[in-house]
């Protein structure tokens, strides 16, 4: 199974908690909302404050607010937020990260289905996430070449 890491399962629960609220909402609040521990919390907020995301206030009356526009902010601007790279695999940014990257027979397709992930991740709205369905478009990744399959670029 493919797994997600867990900070951006969390981040992109805690971006679309506060998109929905349309308000600042405390640590504790937050916490309560998304079933974990305050202290987790803050730790998947660092990143997207940092990156100017979600913004922090201070004080008796501090918490987060969402400080982006949720029709103008895609998925994969969100994950790269969280200072994660979303490529399936080491490989397909740097093909130093492997001896085999240069005669890997499979590298081309994980180079096509990343494209492909981060391609509909860019067309996934905020705004998508807090009410609209999303709809995913068929990839047509393969191409048959002379009976052989290729990824197309996508």
């Amino acid at each position: 199974m493919l797994k997600l890491p867990t900070n951006i399962r969390y981040g992109i629960r805690l971006i679309i908690t506060l998109a929905k609220a349309e308000r600042r909402m405390n640590t504790n609040e937050l916490a309560k909302e998304m079933d974990v521990s305050p202290l987790y919390l803050r730790q998947v907020a660092i990143p997207l404050e940092k990156n100017g995301i979600i913004k922090s206030i201070k004080g008796a009356k501090g918490g987060y607010i969402l400080n982006v526009d949720p029709s103008k902010t895609d998925l994969y601007t969100l994950i790269k937020a969280m200072n994660e790279d979303f490529s399936l695999l080491e490989c397909v940014n740097c093909s130093d990260a492997c001896p085999r990257s240069d005669t890997c027979i499979s590298r081309e397709l994980w180079i096509g289905l990343s494209r492909t992930l981060r391609d509909t991740l860019q067309k996934i709205t905020l705004k998508n996430l807090i009410g609209e369905k999303i709809e995913f478009p068929s990839a047509g990744l393969l191409k048959n070449r002379g009976g052989v399959n290729h990824v197309q670029n996508v």
